[in-house]
């Protein structure tokens, strides 16, 4: 849902129209894009009223929001709000990340689930436009890395996702460097990889089936050469992907 429509009978109906569809998960623009063209990524979207029609909708209807929040106060908003999760999460104002330790607290306190999208191909130059947000703000990449883990150590729950497929850098695929970015900042390897594991199937409301090794659940296995605790690089050499006990990579696939 982008910031397009502003009466609370148009947001209530967005809303409507995605539970008919059969969505799982409410998604809200609640600041701008770094890649959509004729948006800011520091500022709102969206009223706080507005946002709290489309959380009140959503949670009515027994779904969950997430918001993408690039700036602070897209990010206070979203939390003000009452979402169950933040994309990017990425706290940026004029002079770069900026996170009050009020805001830590309540992320905390509330089990807002932050997804940083970190993760991108080495080597590749960001697109124009996220230099141009670097450029605006100073950020850096391991500015990034430190304020997760700050939050993690916070207590704030962490949920890796990449934003895949959005430029060169941010190809399909690179899950395994969003979880290094959280070792690079701090987080320890068993932490990090639950953020893609159990986390992420909390997020996306599957913890009762997915996520874990255990009897019950779905048998989703990656097979990697070497041990993710001791060198979370280890990640990027699959030897096979299992999908319901089925492979689908690998020799047997």
């Amino acid at each position: 849902m982008g910031g397009v429509a502003e009466h609370p009978g148009e947001l209530r109906a967005a809303v409507a129209e995605r539970a008919e569809r059969g969505v799982d998960i409410i998604k809200v623009m609640a600041s701008g894009g770094a890649t959509t063209a004729g948006t800011d990524v520091l500022a709102c979207q969206y009223s706080l009223e507005q946002l709290r029609i489309v959380v009140g909708e959503a949670h009515a209807r027994g779904l969950a929001v997430t918001a993408h929040a690039h700036g602070l106060p897209a990010v206070i908003q979203a939390v003000d709000a009452g979402a169950d999760g933040i994309e990017h999460c990425g706290c940026l104002t004029e002079r770069g990340i900026e996170v009050p330790d009020e805001l830590v607290e309540r992320l905390a306190a509330d089990r807002i689930i932050v997804c940083p999208t970190l993760g991108r191909n080495p080597g590749a130059t960001p697109p124009p436009a996220m230099l141009a947000i670097q450029q605006r703000t100073g950020l850096t990449w391991q500015d990034r890395q430190a304020m997760v883990g700050q939050l993690h150590a916070a207590g704030v729950i962490i949920a890796s996702g990449v934003d895949a497929g959005i430029s060169s850098g941010k190809p399909h695929g690179i899950l395994a460097h969003a979880i290094a970015d959280l070792v690079a900042g701090g987080i320890s390897a068993a932490d990090a990889l639950a953020s893609a594991t159990s986390a992420a199937a909390g997020a996306c409301g599957l913890a009762d089936r997915k996520g874990r090794l255990r009897a019950g659940y779905d048998a989703d296995l990656a097979v990697i050469d070497g041990d993710p605790l001791a060198d979370i690089r280890a990640l990027t050499a699959v030897q096979a992907v299992y999908l319901n006990g089925q492979a689908v990579t690998g020799p047997s696939a």
